[in-house]
């Protein structure tokens, strides 16, 4: 499966590697990271691959706006998790042409590969997780709504993809994903590790197909624009997580209305606005705790929470366990 990255101006090719490779099915888990340098940017890939099951992580800084090409024969199965910038994905051998803007996620399949991927910002940041054919109908073979008629074309050989419309990339999603790339396990742990992630990003990804398709027709967020706000909104949420904004604070900084926050919120993350802030605080908090970064109170003070106590209380509500029988 090599990678060919072409010149937008004049299509000369200016790199090329083996660095993906064509078979996912090893017993023994397969990992490593590749930086490649360019005249337009720079960017690192990270892979981990084994049992037909490949993950793939890549961060790009561009200097120019570029084309990607790639060329496969792999019956392959495709997750593909947008988690910055803005990218135009074009599939020669099916004409199938997709947007995916930051926060947005899809399955696709198609027997074989050959296309582009264009960079519409300067940076991107991308999570990929693909599964061969035998796997992944193997693995999906009891979701009997989300993945069927997908698994039915799937079989059949039909070049297909999940959903019509890209779905958020939610919380739970985020953090499934971060705990795939901040994973420290030596090889033995960390191949059960990411195992397990794969089936929770599949059961994730099925749930969140099934509330796209439950809200149609009670959309609130309907064009991109909207999406950016509220993407905006959620950016803005995060960085100042230890002294969040009121609500009508923040639908005035994004320029978003206050309804249409709430419920375009609530509709893309499946959580409220400040449902989500909490969440996001705890995970941190978790993974400050396990790291040994930071004692409890600390976190408590750093995190914007009024007390210790009240700190703890929350963590102990959504881990099963206080902040300091984790640390």
């Amino acid at each position: 499966m090599p990678l060919t990255i072409k010149n937008q101006q004049d299509d000369s090719i200016i790199h090329q590697n083996n660095y993906v490779n064509n078979s996912f099915n090893t017993k023994e888990l397969v990992e490593g990271t590749k930086k490649i340098s360019l005249p337009h940017g720079e960017g690192m890939m990270t892979q981990w691959y084994f049992d037909g099951i490949r993950m793939g992580y890549s961060n790009w800084k561009y200097t120019d706006f570029v084309s990607t090409e790639w060329e496969s024969d792999l019956d392959m199965v495709h997750m593909n998790f947008n988690l910055r910038g803005k990218t135009v994905h074009q599939n020669l051998k099916t004409g199938a042409k997709t947007t995916m803007n930051s926060y947005e996620q899809n399955l696709y399949y198609s027997n074989g590969f050959s296309g582009t991927v264009r960079n519409e910002e300067l940076f991107s940041e991308t999570f990929m997780l693909q599964f061969t054919k035998e796997v992944f109908l193997q693995l999906t073979q009891h979701y009997r709504d989300a993945y069927k008629q997908f698994g039915e074309n799937v079989l059949e050989g039909k070049s297909t993809q999940l959903s019509a419309e890209n779905m958020f990339i939610d919380l739970p999603l985020h953090n499934a994903i971060r705990a795939i790339l901040q994973c420290n396990y030596p090889a033995s742990l960390k191949k059960i590790f990411l195992y397990s992630k794969c089936l929770e990003i599949l059961v994730l990804q099925a749930d969140a197909y099934e509330r796209q398709q439950k809200a149609k027709g009670k959309i609130y967020i309907k064009t991109d624009y909207d999406k950016e706000l509220i993407l905006f909104a959620r950016d803005y949420l995060i960085q100042h997580f230890d002294l969040p904004p009121s609500l009508r604070e923040l639908s005035r900084i994004a320029g978003i209305n206050e309804f249409k926050l709430k419920r375009g919120f609530k509709e893309s993350f499946n959580n409220t606005v400040f449902g989500y802030l909490a969440d996001y605080r705890l995970e941190m908090a978790k993974d400050s705790l396990l790291s040994g970064e930071k004692s409890p109170s600390q976190l408590a003070f750093d995190l914007g929470y009024s007390s210790l106590q009240h700190f703890s209380s929350a963590f102990k509500k959504k881990f099963g366990m206080s902040p300091r029988e984790v640390k």
